[in-house]
C-alpha cells in the first residue's frame, strides 16, 4: 500500500499553531516543511481568508424530498429507533456546498475511490449517506497489560470513528464504533440562519465533485439533520474550526469556511498526506481522593 496520498486542505481557516502541526506532522514535501516555512505558508492563506468579504452564509433552501426519498428517510430512522438513542430530528434537502464547514482537510484520495461513483445517483446517495442497519462489525485486535492498580489497553481499528463508551447503563465500558451517517446542525441564536456539515465530509466531498463539470448540476442531497445545534459551548463539535478568532475565520464567525472552499484552488491548498493508522488507546490509574 502506498504510503503517501493526495490531500487538500483549508489551512488559512486554522490558527497557527494547528496548521504548522498539520503541515509538519501529517504531509510530505521536498523539502520536509520546518515550522518556519510551514508558517509562512500559513500566513499566506491566512491572508487570503482574511481579505474575503464577509459571508452571511445562510443555509440554502430546502428542497422537497421525493418518493423516494421520503421512504429511505422513514426506514433509516426506523432503523435507527432499533439501534439505539440517537440524536436526529429530521431530514434536510439542501445544496451541500452552501454548508458550513468545520472539518478543514479532506483525503482527496478516499473521496475518489472509495465515493465517487457511489453518490452521483439519488439511490447511491441515499445508501451511503444514510445506510440501512448498524454498520458491519470491525475486525479490532487488543493488547493489555496491568501493572498493579494502573492498566493500558491499545486497540487496533481500521479507521478513525470509535470511542470507548458505557453501555446504557453506564456500567460497562466497550470498544464502540459509531454510526455512519451524514448530518447538519442548526446555528444558534444569530447564527439560527446556518447549517454546518457535521458528519460526512469525504462523502459530500465527493457529491460535489460528481456534479462539478461536465455534469454542471447544483450538489442538492439528503442528510440528517441533528437536534443539537453548533457554537453552544455545550454541543461543541471537535475541530479547530470552531475556535472564535477576531477575522471571524469560524462557523459561528463573519467568515465561515463552506464546502465549497475545498474546490477553490486560491483558498484550498493540495497536499502529499502521510498514511495513518488508527489506535484507540486507553489508560485507567488508581488515585486516592479526599472526602
Amino acid at each position: 500500500m502506498p504510503q503517501t496520498f493526495s490531500g487538500v486542505v483549508l489551512l488559512g481557516w486554522m490558527d497557527r499553531d494547528s496548521a504548522v502541526k498539520y503541515l509538519t506532522k501529517n504531509c510530505i514535501s521536498d523539502p520536509p516543511y520546518t515550522e518556519t516555512s510551514a508558517e509562512a505558508l500559513w500566513r499566506q492563506y491566512r491572508d487570503k481568508c482574511e481579505a474575503l468579504l464577509e459571508r452571511e452564509a445562510l443555509a440554502p433552501e430546502q428542497l422537497p424530498l421525493n418518493h423516494d426519498e421520503q421512504r429511505h428517510t422513514a426506514q433509516f430512522l426506523a432503523s435507527l429507533n432499533q439501534i439505539g438513542p440517537h440524536t436526529i430530528q429530521g431530514f434536510v434537502k439542501v445544496d451541500l456546498s452552501k454548508l458550513v464547514a468545520h472539518q478543514l482537510a479532506i483525503a482527496v484520495n478516499r473521496a475518489n475511490e472509495q465515493y465517487l461513483n457511489r453518490v452521483r445517483s439519488t439511490a447511491g446517495w441515499l445508501h451511503q449517506a444514510l445506510p440501512l442497519g448498524a454498520r458491519p462489525a470491525a475486525q479490532i485486535t487488543s493488547r493489555v497489560s496491568v501493572n498493579g492498580l494502573h492498566t493500558s489497553a491499545d486497540f487496533d481499528i481500521p479507521h478513525s470513528e470509535f470511542i470507548f463508551g458505557p453501555d446504557p447503563t453506564g456500567q460497562f465500558f466497550s470498544v464502540q464504533q459509531l454510526q455512519s451517517y451524514i448530518s447538519v446542525m442548526r446555528g444558534p441564536g444569530n447564527n439560527g440562519g446556518r447549517l454546518l456539515l457535521k458528519a460526512g465530509y469525504h462523502r459530500s466531498y465527493a457529491r460535489a465533485r460528481s456534479m462539478m463539470p461536465p455534469a454542471a448540476t447544483v450538489p442538492s442531497a439528503v442528510v440528517a439533520l441533528e437536534r443539537n445545534t453548533f457554537g453552544d459551548t455545550s454541543n461543541q463539535v471537535a475541530g479547530a474550526g470552531l475556535i472564535v478568532d477576531t477575522a471571524g475565520l469560524c462557523p459561528t464567525g463573519r467568515r465561515p469556511a463552506l464546502l465549497a472552499d475545498f474546490f477553490d484552488e486560491d483558498l484550498a491548498m493540495k497536499v502529499n498526506l502521510r498514511r495513518k493508522r488508527y489506535q484507540l488507546q486507553v489508560r485507567s490509574t488508581w488515585v486516592e481522593i479526599d472526602v
